[in-house]
């Protein structure tokens, strides 16, 4: 019995040290520079913080946070959490996650800005200890070298400005003669801080033809103050140019310079008042153009510069036999499918149609704007248009936008129909050539018949994910010809604009 009770107090020691040692295994601190950090606008910086016993930080919760108020950057169990910054962080922070193993839990601030400038404080929590500490960053601008213009003259002075831009914190600026003299307090200084934080200085100063010599304008920025400047010489010659014995000629000058301009402002008159009148006849003839552009688009044509434009959106399809089902057979070239009635001995794999005699191309659109030509001939029946990636492909299935089919069906050589949900008829003449323009970002999928440019029908909604031209050669022997972009057929051309008479009309090329 002795011998036992040793042996519990024993094991009741060794259960305290444990609970002890648990109690204080996550007591740590981080450590942060006592100095504040410098960092440039535009460039990157690495704001330290480190665990002081170099303990795993991988599964703990790290923080950051600016002015203790604005989200820097959230870590939590391996994750950056992105919606919890601030927005004008988004983007701009990263931390090492090799680097957290070893208690390393330092953030990269890239693209710093100047509102960047402030307090940091890192904060570091476990499941059972919570701790943070502090740093500040200070932030710079270097900007431009001074620049010299002469802003005016005021009898024998002249006005010299001095421009730079592009500081951050405000500099100073000083002017000097070239014996070193501080001419600063004669001058007038402008500060203009931009949207960006950085500041532009603007200084004026007169300078009289007895200090003609050389002036410096110079910039004095940050701590190590850094110094910037520009010299202009101001010579005698220069000011001799409104010297007294000008004035009587500057006079004279102005006199005539004022009678030329009172002269030319009475010709300028009644040339804009004849003017006037021709634009006012051109304008009427512009709006009965207008009329008529808007008269020939309503009846569902297209006008020759809007064509042109849908032409030159111009993209290579072919076809891709992967996806053809097995009674259809595609050219060498991909540009050519008709229906066989014959089933072929092809793989069964999950891109090929099964049920539907359809053949996708191999070239997909996630983006932009897309057209092709398809030559159809006068056959009976065919189908033509566009499928997502996800749609089916097995088995039978509806041809409408929900399912991710836009499709144009012609059946039995008259019936032209959008197979829309209910499907929509379209008393429209059957094209002999189609011509197919995708617009992604708009929505719109819109069919033409080419030969005379008239819309047939325009699919209208939200497209998602990856779509494909979809082809269907309809009757057994004819097939469906993707056209090259120097094959397309010749079309009905309407052009509008005024003969020799300034009468508009219409010409058919």
């Amino acid at each position: 019995m002795r011998g036992t009770g040793c042996l519990l107090r024993s094991e009741g020691i060794l259960l305290l040290l444990l609970q002890v040692y648990c109690a204080y295994a996550d007591n740590f601190k981080v450590e942060v520079p006592v100095e504040p950090m410098s960092a440039h606008v535009g460039s990157s910086v690495l704001l330290p913080c480190r665990i002081s016993t170099g303990v795993n930080a991988v599964r703990m919760e790290v923080r950051w946070v600016k002015n203790g108020d604005e989200t820097v950057h959230v870590y939590v169990s391996g994750a950056d959490l992105e919606g919890r910054q601030s927005l004008g962080f988004k983007g701009r922070t990263h931390l090492d996650k090799e680097a957290l193993g070893a208690g390393n839990v330092s953030l990269q601030l890239n693209d710093v800005r100047v509102s960047d400038e402030g307090s940091y404080q890192c904060y570091v929590v476990s499941e059972s200890w919570f701790t943070d500490s502090t740093m500040k960053l200070k932030v710079s601008a270097v900007g431009s070298s001074p620049r010299f213009t002469v802003a005016g003259r005021l009898d024998s002075d002249v006005t010299l400005q001095c421009d730079s831009e592009g500081w951050f914190p405000k500099p100073e600026l000083q002017w000097r003669n070239v014996k070193g003299a501080d001419l600063t307090g004669r001058a007038v200084l402008t500060e203009k801080p931009g949207a960006d934080g950085l500041f532009t200085l603007q200084s004026t100063l007169q300078i009289s033809e007895q200090e003609a010599d050389e002036i410096t304008c110079l910039i004095r920025h940050g701590e190590e103050r850094r110094v910037l400047e520009s010299r202009v010489h101001i010579g005698g010659v220069f000011f001799s140019l409104v010297a007294p014995s000008w004035k009587g000629f500057s006079v004279f000058f102005i006199v005539c310079l004022v009678l030329f301009a009172l002269c030319i402002s009475v010709a300028v008159y009644y040339y804009r008042k004849k003017e006037a009148t021709k634009e006012i006849q051109r304008q009427n003839l512009v709006a009965e153009c207008d009329d008529l552009r808007q008269e020939i688009k309503s009846k569902g044509f297209v006008l020759k510069s809007e064509w042109k434009q849908i032409q030159s959106e111009s993209v290579a399809v072919t076809l891709d036999p992967d996806t053809a089902h097995c009674r259809l057979t595609v050219s060498e070239d991909g540009k050519r499918v008709r229906n066989d009635y014959n089933d072929k001995n092809v793989p069964n794999t999950e891109q090929r149609f099964d049920q539907q005699h359809f053949v996708l191309g191999r070239e997909g659109f996630t983006s932009g704007r897309h057209y092709w030509e398809v030559e159809v001939g006068k056959r009976d029946n065919w189908k033509l248009g566009v499928a997502s990636e996800s749609a089916k492909r097995k088995g039978v299935f509806d041809l409408s936008p929900k399912e991710g089919y836009w499709m144009l069906q012609l059946l039995h050589g008259h019936d032209l129909s959008a197979l829309t949900d209910p499907v929509t008829p379209l008393k429209v003449l059957p094209p002999l050539t189609v011509g197919v323009h995708l617009d992604y970002e708009e929505g719109k999928l819109s069919f033409y018949r080419v030969e005379d440019r008239c819309v047939i029908y325009t699919f209208l909604g939200k497209f998602s994910g990856k779509l494909f031209p979809l082809f269907d050669p309809g009757i057994e022997g004819e097939e469906l010809v993707i056209l090259n972009k120097d094959q397309s057929d010749n079309y009905l051309s309407l052009e509008m604009g005024p003969d020799k008479t300034g009468m508009f009309h219409v010409q058919q090329n």
